[in-house]
Order: C-alpha cells, then sequence, then structure tokens
C-alpha cells in the first residue's frame, strides 16, 4: 500500500478514537446529570421493579417446587429480592451504588413499568421501547430519506439560477414552513384528507382489523404512513433546500470552481462532479442533524397521528405518570442523539481530511 495511504488511514483511526472518547466522556457526563436530577425516582423505579421480579419470582418457585411450605418460598423470596438491590447497590456507599446503578443502566436495566404494557402483555420498559423504536424509526428514517434527496435537488437547481423564480421562491417557502407548527400541519392534513376526501386513515399503523396478505398488509402501512410522513416533509424540506442552495452557493465562488469554468468544463460537470463533492461532508452532517433532531422532537408528531413510536409511548407514560418508561424513553432518546451526532462527526472527518487533521 501507498505510504500516504497508510498514513492518511492511520490519521483517521486516531481521528476516530479521539472522537470516539471525547463523545462517551460526553455522553456520560449527560446520563450522569439525568441520574442526579431524578435520585429519587430512579430509586423508587430499582425498589418497584425488585418486588416486580420478586413477584414473578415467587411465582415460578411456587409452580416448580410445590413442596416448599411458606416459610421456605418467603425466605427465599426475600433473598431474591436483596440480591436484586444489592445488584444494584442498595446495600453499599454512594459512590459505589452509582456506579453500579449507572452500569446497569447502560446495560438496558430499565426497571418495570408501573401502568403501561408491551403489545405482548410485557411490563419491561426496555420491552416497551423495543417494540415502539422501530416505528420511529420507520417513520422518521423514510420522512429523512425524501427530505435529503428533495433538499439537495432543489437546492442545486436554485443555486444553477442564482436570482432565478426557484432561487427567490426557496427561501420564502423555508421561513413559511419553519414557522408552520407540526401538531397545526398535521391536524389540517388529517382534516382535509381523512375527513373531507375520505381517502386516507386519520392515523395509527395498521387498519381494525388488520389486513390479510402481504402486499395488502404493505399497502395499508403506507396509507397510514402518508399523513404523518407529509406532515414532517411539509415542515422540514424547505429549511434543508435553503441550506444546501445556501452551501452551493458559497462554493461556486471558490477559484476551484471559476477555474473549472475558465477551462470550459460543462457548468453541470462542476455542479455535480466537484461543487457536489466539496460540499458533501456539509451535506452529510446536516443530514445526520436531520435525524436526530426529527426523532428528538417527534413526540407531537407520532401524539397526532397515533403513531405507535416512542413518542406516543413517552407522551401516554406522562398521562400515566409512568416514571420507569419516561425516564427509560429519556435515556433511550439521549443515546439516539449522541449516537447521530457522533456519526456525523465520523462521517464528516471522513469525508473532509481537514476536519481529522485539525483533530490531530
Amino acid at each position: 500500500m501507498r505510504p500516504d495511504l497508510v498514513w492518511a488511514q492511520m490519521g483517521y483511526a486516531r481521528f476516530v478514537a479521539a472522537k470516539s472518547v471525547s463523545y462517551f466522556l460526553a455522553l456520560l457526563a449527560t446520563v450522569s446529570i439525568l441520574y442526579v436530577g431524578t435520585y429519587p425516582s430512579i430509586q423508587k423505579i430499582i425498589q418497584a421493579s425488585a418486588t416486580s421480579a420478586a413477584g414473578e419470582f415467587e411465582r415460578q418457585l411456587i409452580s416448580s417446587h410445590r413442596g416448599l411450605d411458606a416459610a421456605q418460598i418467603t425466605a427465599a423470596v426475600d433473598a431474591f429480592k436483596l440480591s436484586y438491590l444489592s445488584s444494584f447497590g442498595f446495600d453499599q456507599p454512594l459512590p459505589i451504588k452509582f456506579v453500579l446503578q449507572m452500569y446497569n443502566l447502560f446495560q438496558f436495566h430499565l426497571g418495570t413499568a408501573f401502568f403501561i404494557q408491551a403489545p405482548n402483555g410485557s411490563k419491561q420498559v426496555l420491552d416497551l421501547i423495543a417494540a415502539a423504536l422501530p416505528n420511529t424509526i420507520l417513520l422518521f428514517t423514510t420522512a429523512t430519506l425524501l427530505i435529503i434527496f428533495s433538499g439537495v435537488v432543489l437546492g442545486l437547481l436554485a443555486a444553477r439560477r442564482v436570482g432565478g423564480k426557484l432561487d427567490r421562491l426557496i427561501p420564502s417557502i423555508a421561513i413559511v414552513h419553519a414557522s408552520l407548527p407540526t401538531f397545526w400541519v398535521g391536524f389540517i392534513l388529517i382534516a382535509y384528507f381523512a375527513y373531507t376526501l375520505n381517502v386516507l386513515p386519520t392515523g395509527g399503523i395498521t387498519s381494525v382489523p388488520p389486513p390479510t396478505g402481504l402486499l395488502p398488509r404493505f399497502t395499508d402501512l403506507l396509507a397510514h404512513l402518508a399523513l404523518p410522513l407529509l406532515s414532517i416533509l411539509i415542515v422540514s424540506i424547505g429549511g434543508f433546500a435553503y441550506v444546501i442552495r445556501s452551501l452551493v452557493v458559497s462554493t461556486m465562488g471558490e477559484d476551484f470552481v471559476l477555474t473549472a469554468k475558465a477551462r470550459g468544463i460543462p457548468e453541470r460537470r462542476i455542479l455535480f462532479r466537484h461543487v457536489l463533492r466539496t460540499v458533501s461532508p456539509s451535506i452529510v452532517t446536516q443530514s445526520i442533524l436531520l435525524v436526530t433532531g426529527s426523532i428528538g422532537g417527534g413526540l407531537t408528531t407520532e401524539v397526532v397521528f397515533r403513531w405507535p413510536g416512542l413518542g406516543l409511548l413517552t407522551a401516554g407514560a406522562i398521562g400515566e405518570n409512568d416514571l420507569p418508561v419516561i425516564i427509560g424513553s429519556t435515556f433511550v432518546l439521549t443515546l439516539v442523539l449522541f449516537l447521530g451526532l457522533y456519526l456525523g462527526e465520523l462521517a464528516y472527518g471522513f469525508l473532509d481530511p481537514r476536519v481529522r487533521t485539525g483533530s490531530d
């Protein structure tokens, strides 16, 4: 392998290692703040989870060891509950207790919900989040991909003709769309498409009863996905297109672009092969931020359209005052946000060597 390529790979490896350490420390600090701020609630959640786990253990013990008397069962259940609490540091000094509880938190031992149940009947917070998170990812990943594709196309077309109709229109669209509340857009879409035209469902992820067959189920999913997806696109696409337009316009004034024009290279080739490659790190960063921001701010969209994702789960937990679900959802959303920012930095450093060189 060429020596310059070896050094480039080593430089990126050091960049990844440095970013991994810095983001892990930042995540640890953020989760520690969350822990300190909710310390009494977390202790209440652990004790309630211990009681729930002990009850389940008692039922299993009775069914599998019918020869045990009541005193033996009580002693075994008490020992199990003490062992459960001990694994969370309840018999340890506060610093060790903090370490053990943070370790369990990062192991996704999020406790047992007080009231809410998963579709399979489980009350484990991890099961609730595992059932809701894929629906959130489906909605917001699909929306983000459409926003990125449409925004890049519109931004490039506007930047090709600075001062043209599209170039003048995009800033106005961005301002208007960014000022529209997502829930208001959702209500308008429901009123028009669901009640006036009666062509799309008002919410949910599937019809009741659900259709049978792969194609009918897929079509039904698309019908339920249409309105929440459209509401996200309306609110977000104008701003993203304006960002791309601004990045491309600023790059079009660079010396290498002017040199390429002087050499007679066609404008389309300059735009798509040179300019777009140059702004691709910034596009990737904006895209990652768009994903994390949309997932984090998706509570209102999911509530309006009754989309069974993490936002609707959190809203239901707030309404029921279900502390384990609220804290567990907050923790998972924090991880999603940090993961998105981390991947954005790695992508930016991979596409733009100047970033990792500066980091080194």
